[in-house]
């Protein structure tokens, strides 16, 4: 590698640093404290232009910062951080992809966590997924990165027989009318049977007040 190329390198590692580390939520406790002191090692450390050495820190950096209770959209901004580099060199494109192939490893394992309340969700994730996965997979093959390429349609293949098989679990968001207005333990009742399912009503709807539930709306199907 040239001086050029290691300089090209350890820029883009410089600049993802702290957009891992402002994928942390909650970066507290020595969880927090080995996130913020292994990012900081991994963009001050020239060696970092070894691929494989980098590869490795930051799958540590992004499983901490997974830990940290990171989000989909908070570790998306990784990906795209990424994405927006415009790398010119063979190092540092492959060093792109590396970063996108480990964040997108990262939210296929915050997902696999996720609990969903209806199947209308997991189709809404699967396609911000399918897009998100369209888009990088795309980038690989531009590279002509056939291994990054592939190993992207394995793991998006990983992820949507995943969302599938959690969403034929699940019940539909359905609408609903009723006539009158109900406080949301009674129409809970009378949808469901069950009472205590008034959470489900408050949550699929815009209420105001738990004792006066929209007339038209949304439900879980029974």
């Amino acid at each position: 590698m040239t001086s050029d190329e290691a300089t090209e390198v350890l820029g883009i590692i410089r600049r993802i640093g702290p957009v891992v580390l402002s994928a942390a939520v909650k970066p507290q406790g020595e969880v927090g404290s080995g996130l913020r002191r292994l990012v900081g090692m991994m963009v001050a450390d020239k060696n970092m232009i070894d691929l494989q050495a980098f590869a490795i820190a930051l799958g540590h950096c992004l499983d901490l910062a997974r830990v940290s209770q990171a989000t989909l959209t908070t570790m998306d901004r990784v990906r795209k951080a990424a994405l927006a580099e415009t790398p010119l060199s063979l190092p540092a494109v492959q060093t792109v992809l590396t970063i996108v192939r480990l964040t997108l490893a990262c939210e296929g394992r915050i997902i696999a966590y996720m609990t969903f309340r209806s199947r209308d969700e997991v189709d809404q994730l699967a396609a911000v997924v399918r897009d998100a996965f369209s888009q990088t997979s795309e980038v690989a093959a531009d590279d002509l990165d056939a291994g990054s390429y592939m190993t992207i349609l394995k793991l998006h293949g990983d992820v949507t027989r995943h969302l599938a098989e959690r969403g034929r679990q699940l019940p539909r968001v359905i609408n609903y009318n009723y006539q009158m207005t109900m406080p949301a333990l009674r129409m809970a009742q009378r949808a469901y049977a069950d009472p205590m399912r008034y959470t489900d009503l408050i949550n699929e709807n815009d209420v105001v007040h738990p004792a006066f539930m929209p007339r038209d709306g949304k439900m879980l199907a029974v």
